[in-house]
């Protein structure tokens, strides 16, 4: 009878990764299976250990770059798998991680068991609701990588929100009732290709502490049924042509304003 994989004895394995920098980069990692590796490293060395095949999920096509790396696996991380060539044992591939216990410390992230690790203050100033992190064990699904960044997925009754974070302090996070909050550390910049349109129902609230540079073709503005105001400091203009305006002067207002006819 022929022997191929899927013929034979199923023979699995535990183990701890100790190698993930693949030389062929296919995400493969050294395994240190227990029982058929010996502990004593002195006596099968790391470098002596056969690479594992990591087995992506279905979501992922794991074909010409297409789905997700398989690059998720850390030196410590407990793995099981099967020998596909049975007890010969030199062709592992691995089915999935384990979630370990270290020093007696659940392995498990802190922000899905319910302890907020990323804190922030809202900013009064334009009245930004407070964290509504208000996580419940086992409802909140976390992705974390090792330098920091963190997705979150919560699903806890009457506090769902969605939360994408980078190491460096950047996030924005959707409230349970669909607000969301943005804090970026440091610069932003928005290109758009074509147009834009933004649809405010409510009201805007700018505050700038710096200074505010606006450079376009044609700038049209229009109140409907308010008023312009413009504040306490002198305005400098050149060319501006105010159209159906009622203009008081309290500021003092300097060069190449023009109104139209029957306005004052």
């Amino acid at each position: 009878m022929r022997n191929f994989i899927g013929r034979g004895n199923f023979t699995w394995f535990v183990g701890v990764v100790e190698d993930r920098n693949d030389p062929v980069q296919l995400g493969r990692v050294r395994v240190r299976c227990f029982g058929w590796h010996t502990d004593d490293k002195s006596q099968i060395p790391t470098e002596d250990l056969p690479w594992a095949i990591p087995v992506n999920p279905v979501t992922s096509a794991s074909d010409l770059g297409i789905g997700e790396s398989p690059t998720g696996l850390l030196v410590g991380s407990w793995v099981v798998g099967f020998f596909i060539d049975g007890e010969r044992a030199q062709e592992p591939m691995i089915l999935g991680t384990i979630n370990s216990s270290q020093n007696g410390t659940i392995d498990t992230n802190q922000l899905a068991v319910g302890n907020n690790t990323i804190s922030y203050t809202a900013d009064a100033s334009i009245s930004e609701p407070s964290d509504p992190y208000n996580t419940q064990y086992p409802y909140n699904h976390v992705m974390q990588t090792e330098s920091g960044h963190i997705k979150e997925f919560d699903d806890t009754p009457n506090a769902e929100r969605i939360r994408e974070y980078h190491k460096s302090g950047t996030f924005y996070q959707v409230h349970p009732d669909g607000t969301v909050s943005t804090h970026i550390i440091k610069d932003r910049y928005t290109v758009v290709a074509n147009n834009d349109s933004i649809h405010v129902k409510g009201n805007v609230k700018i505050l700038v502490d710096g200074n505010v540079d606006f450079d376009c073709t044609d700038l049209n503005i229009n109140a409907s049924t308010g008023t312009i105001t413009i504040g306490t400091g002198d305005v400098v203009a050149s060319g501006i042509s105010l159209v159906e305006h009622t203009h008081t002067d309290t500021a003092g207002v300097e060069a190449g304003i023009t109104s139209a006819p029957n306005q004052t």
